[in-house]
């Protein structure tokens, strides 16, 4: 008799980015190990990108709940000519005054996060769920890490066995760590954070710098995000006589590829080659006019964002694969689900980041690639030269255990 879990998520197809793919393939392979997924999650939430390709890939069988998903940011973008980041809770100079007030609320008062107001709906449709079905499990996971409250509620109800997962940290996360809060926000944070640790039956987090952060290693396990093999299977390699360097993902000011530009120049100056640079997905405007003033800006592409399934076939036509981790206080545990793709593309890797970080372990222990600190210029264009010339040996091996299929089975085995 199969297994009953149920999976309370905010981000779900038709959301794209990388933040979906987590629980979307957990819920493919679940049926496989005899466990029956239900989701319950947004209807038009706020998703920074679109995806509707992504709709093909959840089970036709995997009963899915979307609930009305009031929006904070949706509300302010309609009363105002400014719009709100994603991922940043920073504002500059030029801001307006509105948008600044309303940036300065969501930090102080909208605790966790904007995405709270979804809180009511999940509970009312989880609670029925729970009170119709013998679900051997629950899972909550985030960001939004309001979500967990959902659960922590529904714990308090039912007695169910909870289980927490941390796709990011929490009050640790990168985007907290450049602006300033009112101490008594901050206190009620980490009170909301740590209420939901001690009541969870079991903690789940994407990295081991997570766990140690939260100090919870007596109840929490480490499952890694990952790559799908199927996601592959049907695509080919091209090669090409120019190098092509691809970025895929949102480019902010703490994600600067500035660096990447200088050591290009350098190498450059020094021989006769053809390089292109390319960057899909949201890039900030202040990093756009910082480009646009180097010297080699003309080899620099900006592409808007493509369907997942796109996105993996330019993996494969890379030369080289540009992983940028966040240049922020506490960066080393920050493994983004993009590093997994591209292990599974087997293409060289090139991170810019703190080399003592998980990241960087992760792409050396899988003879994929090389870290480099954010001011290492004369290794990266070394890196790009030794690509150029075939001297670079990555034998991409070990990347197997990361499969999102051999990742299911580590769920599997901690839900019992």
């Amino acid at each position: 008799m199969k297994k009953k879990i149920l999976i309370i998520v905010y981000y779900w197809p038709p959301s794209g980015g990388a933040g979906v793919q987590r629980w979307l393939k957990f819920v493919k392979y679940l049926p496989q190990f005899d466990w029956e997924p239900t989701v319950v999650t947004t209807k038009k939430g706020d998703y920074p990108v679109i995806d509707e390709s992504l709709l093909l890939e959840v089970p036709e069988k995997v009963r899915v709940v979307q609930t009305k998903t009031p929006s904070f940011l949706k509300l302010f973008n309609k009363t105002s000519d400014d719009s709100l980041p994603y991922g940043s809770l920073e504002y500059g100079e030029n801001d307006s005054f509105i948008k600044k007030i309303a940036i300065w609320f969501r930090r102080n008062i909208i605790v966790p996060d904007a995405r709270k107001l979804w809180n009511k709906y999940a509970y009312r449709s989880a609670k029925k769920l729970i009170e119709l079905n013998d679900y051997q499990a629950v899972v909550t996971s985030g960001p939004p890490h309001s979500t967990h409250l959902v659960g922590l509620k529904l714990k308090k109800k039912y007695k169910i066995n909870w289980i927490v997962d941390f796709r990011d940290p929490w009050t640790n996360i990168d985007y907290l760590k450049n602006i300033k809060r009112l101490k008594l926000t901050d206190k009620y944070d980490l009170k909301l954070e740590r209420k939901v640790i001690n009541n969870c039956d079991k903690l789940i987090a994407v990295n081991d710098q997570i766990i140690a952060e939260l100090n919870v290693e007596e109840k929490s396990v480490v499952i890694t995000n990952g790559y799908d093999e199927d996601d592959f299977k049907n695509l080919k390699r091209e090669d090409s006589s120019t190098l092509n360097i691809n970025y895929f993902g949102n480019i902010t000011i703490e994600r600067n590829p500035l660096i990447l530009l200088k050591a290009i120049n350098m190498l450059l100056k020094e021989k006769k080659c053809e390089i292109s640079l390319n960057f899909w997905g949201m890039i900030t405007k202040e990093i756009k006019d910082k480009l646009a003033e180097h010297d080699v800006y003309e080899i620099v592409r900006i592409h808007s964002y493509l369907p997942h399934s796109e996105i993996l076939q330019k993996m494969l036509h890379s030369s080289i694969l540009l992983l940028i981790i966040n240049n922020v206080p506490g960066n080393v545990g920050i493994t983004t689900g993009k590093i997994f793709e591209y292990l599974g593309a087997k293409r060289p890797i090139l991170g810019i980041g703190p080399t003592d970080g998980e990241a960087a372990k992760l792409i050396k222990n899988a003879s994929s690639g090389k870290m480099f600190e954010y001011d290492n210029m004369l290794g990266i264009k070394n890196f790009i030269n030794n690509i150029l010339n075939n001297n670079e040996g990555f034998d991409f091996s070990d990347v197997e255990q990361f499969s999102r299929k051999a990742l299911t089975k580590e769920l599997i085995d901690n839900l019992k």
